[in-house]
Formats: structure tokens, C-alpha cells, sequence
């Protein structure tokens, strides 16, 4: 019976990219504010959130004083036109109004109060964190030897100069009872084949930044190893800044741990979304512990979210310590979770759901380009630790 072979070859070339002239007015205006609000005499501190929320669109987040223990002030709208951002809002009675420029928020309110707010970035303490004694580097952006891409699909990286190329697939074909012989690399086109017209775009290169980060691949990727003990485990992440997304579509990743849980990576940085389902939750059964509620979806199902989150764009850090309990040297009951997000602890010696086991750490991949970088493990012993 005569055979009809069919091979896929890859190939990599460049593809074009498009970009705009400048920062975009949404990267520009978005982000976390800190400053002063004066009423008469009284000077007292307050914090932003600059939301981008597309079309030129913003919510604006003022709180009273700096930090995790704030409390909520006045919710203003925000829009672009002509150059500027203009924000207006109510609390109470009380009008505010405000403008952006060259990255501060002035404005006024109510019978002469006034306030100004300055573009504010914050670092998580354990960023760039090195590897401990003992811990096993997981991603450096130097080596992918403890990792592996899901479905053992091969990693295409390469540095900035490859951005935007892209990998492609021909098709070989052969027709014989059996071919005289087969593609190769030292002979991609043995006699009796025939390059076919047929092409498809199957990955793209993905560039590692000059800090080793790498955007999550398609499909996502796997640690080698297997883990069945405790463990104490840094992440950092950067959520892309999508201002049209909105609940899961804003910046989607996850981490999951060796018993199969994730803890979600998300852009909720004043973003709502459902049960534990914003950046820090553990999915779909806790929020992180630092929630507040937006007055404006106050009454609705999803109306809060985390005070731990940056902004898009700005890189975060996770610290987590997983413990689990051996009897005879195999695993019985539940892990426990403790999760430091940007330093705040958002989750403080809690049960997990599913039984512990051994098994690997895995990152989702979402159809968001989510980036990692400096991702290592460091094995426990029985006695507890502390974050």
C-alpha cells in the first residue's frame, strides 16, 4: 500500500511590530499616588489609586492615610481629553475635583479644602531576593534546566534583538510505500520529498529581559522536580497593564503548589472580581486578608479588592510557606499556607482544601503576557518557620 507522509518542519523568522510613538496616556496617568489633603489647619495623609479603566477612562481611589491600614476617602471618575485627565466625584454632599499633570493630582473639595497627590512607587521588600543556602533555583533567566514548557513543548527564548519573531511550521510530503528516507537535520529534504505550500504559526520567541525575566509561554510551564515537604517559595511577577480587561481578562497567570492549589496572579490593583479570585487569592475559596470594598459597586456581588496589588507594570513579589505534616515518612492531612504579597501578609497559617502530596509547581498560563523572574525553592525541615 502506497503511503502518504506528511512532516511539519519548524522555523523561526522575524515579524513585524507595531508599537505607538511614546508611552500610551493610560501608563502615563495609572498608578499608585501618595500626598496630603488640607481642611482648614488640619494636614492630614492620603494615598490614590489611578485606575485605568480603557477608552481614556479612570477611577480614582483616595484614601486616608498610606498603606494597608487605610481607609476609604472619596471614589472620583476620571477622563481624557485635549491632553488632560479631569476627575470628579461625591462624598456625601461634597464635591472633588481634580486634574492630572506631569504625574501629580491636585484638586479641591467642599468650602476651600484642597489636595495634592504625587506619582508614588513602592518596592516590595524581598525584591530581587536571593537564593538562600539550599534553595533550588527554579528560574534565573539564565537556565531552563528546572524548568519544562506544559506538553513538553521546546522553549523558543532568545534576547531583545529576536523580539517579535515568530515560529513557523512547513509541511513536508512524501509519497512511497516507504520512503527511501526520512528528514533529518543533516537532511531536511531527502530525495522523494516535496516542500509543501501549506504554513502555520505555532509559538512566538519569547525575549528575556535583561532583568532574566520571561513571559509565560503558551500553555504555561512546569518545574522538573517534585516536591513533597514544607518548603519556603519566592515568586515575582509582572501583570501587563490590558485597561480594557476586566475581571480574569486583566493580567491572568496563577502559581500552583505541589498539592494542585493556586494562588492567583492577577491586575487587581483597584480591580473587583469574585471569590478568591483576585491577585493573592487562593482560588475560588479565600480572599487575600486585606480587602476593601469599593463604594461605587458597594451592594454588588463583586465589589472588593486587594490593597496588596500594585499597579500594572510594576514587578510584585510572592513569599510563601507551605508546610505538611509526615507520619512514617508519608503525607497525611492538609498543607498550610502562609503568603506575603509585596511584604503584607495576605494569608497567615491557613488550611488548605486538597490533601497535601508530592508534586510540582506549575505557572498558568492565561492568554496574558504575565511575566517571572528569580522563582526558587527552599526545602523545610519539620520545624516551623516564619514569614
Amino acid at each position: 500500500m502506497t503511503r502518504c507522509c506528511l512532516f511539519w518542519v519548524v522555523v523561526i523568522v522575524a515579524g513585524s511590530v507595531w508599537a505607538l510613538a511614546g508611552a500610551p496616556a493610560e501608563a502615563e496617568v495609572q498608578g499608585l499616588y501618595e500626598g496630603t489633603c488640607t481642611t482648614g489647619k488640619a494636614v492630614g495623609k492620603i494615598e490614590a489609586r489611578a485606575v485605568a479603566m480603557g477608552k481614556q477612562a479612570y477611577k480614582l481611589l483616595v484614601r486616608d492615610g498610606i498603606g494597608e491600614k487605610s481607609t476609604p476617602n472619596v471614589e472620583m471618575d476620571g477622563t481624557a481629553a485635549e491632553g488632560a485627565v479631569s476627575f470628579a466625584g461625591k462624598m456625601g454632599d461634597v464635591i472633588w475635583e481634580a486634574k492630572y499633570a506631569a504625574g501629580a493630582i491636585t484638586g479641591k473639595f467642599g468650602d476651600g479644602g484642597t489636595f495634592e497627590l504625587k506619582r508614588a512607587t513602592r518596592v516590595s521588600p524581598t525584591m530581587g531576593a536571593k537564593p538562600p543556602e539550599g534553595a533550588i533555583v527554579l528560574l534565573d533567566g539564565k537556565s531552563f534546566d528546572q524548568v519544562v514548557r506544559g506538553g513538553n513543548q521546546p522553549w523558543y527564548v532568545g534576547d531583545k534583538s529576536r523580539a517579535g519573531e515568530v515560529v513557523w511550521e512547513v509541511a513536508l510530503r512524501a509519497v512511497a510505500k516507504e520512503p527511501k528516507a526520512w528528514p533529518t537535520k543533516e537532511n531536511p529534504l531527502p530525495e522523494g520529498w516535496v516542500l509543501m505550500p501549506e504554513k502555520r504559526q505555532v509559538d512566538v520567541v519569547l525575549v528575556i529581559g535583561e532583568d532574566g525575566s520571561v513571559q509565560v509561554p503558551r500553555g504555561g510551564f512546569n518545574s522538573k522536580q517534585q516536591f513533597d515537604g514544607s518548603f519556603k517559595y519566592h515568586v515575582e511577577f509582572c501583570n501587563p497593564l490590558e485597561p480594557g480587561g476586566r475581571g480574569q481578562g486583566r493580567g491572568n497567570s496563577g502559581v500552583y503548589l505541589p498539592n494542585g492549589e493556586e494562588i492567583q496572579v492577577l491586575d487587581s490593583f483597584g480591580m473587583p472580581t469574585y471569590l478568591g479570585g483576585g491577585c493573592g487569592g487562593l482560588y475560588g475559596f479565600k480572599d487575600p486578608d486585606c480587602m476593601a470594598e469599593l463604594e461605587y459597586l458597594k451592594g454588588q456581588k463583586e465589589s472588593k479588592f486587594t490593597l496588596a496589588s500594585l499597579p500594572p507594570g510594576e514587578w510584585q513579589t510572592y513569599d510563601i510557606e507551605y508546610r505538611v505534616t509526615k507520619k512514617d515518612g508519608k503525607l497525611v492531612g492538609k498543607p498550610t499556607l502562609t503568603v506575603l504579597h509585596n511584604g503584607i501578609k495576605i494569608h497567615d497559617n491557613v488550611q488548605l482544601r486538597g490533601d497535601a502530596k508530592k508534586g510540582g509547581f506549575h505557572w498558568q498560563d492565561h492568554g496574558n503576557p504575565v511575566r517571572y523572574r528569580n522563582i526558587w525553592v527552599l526545602p523545610l525541615s519539620d520545624k516551623a518557620g516564619e514569614l
